[in-house]
């Protein structure tokens, strides 16, 4: 598959590359034909709450101060 966005590109590939190593780090065998937009898609509903979580936090602190 060939993406016509290259930073999009670049992105999905590199979440590919952390699916793999998070299997490794878990003692599981890393899987290659992980398709590199499934493993964007996990990754940003992932970090959808600890974003969220820091947004509230720095909105927070920046109120405080």
């Amino acid at each position: 598959m060939t993406w016509s966005d290259r930073a999009l590109a670049s992105a999905a590939g590199m979440a590919q590359v952390r699916h793999q190593m998070c299997r490794i780090a878990r003692g599981s065998r890393p899987t290659p034909r992980t398709h590199p937009a499934v493993a964007l898609i996990s990754e940003q509903r992932t970090q959808r709450r600890p974003l969220r979580r820091y947004r509230a936090w720095l909105s927070a602190s920046q109120g405080a101060a």
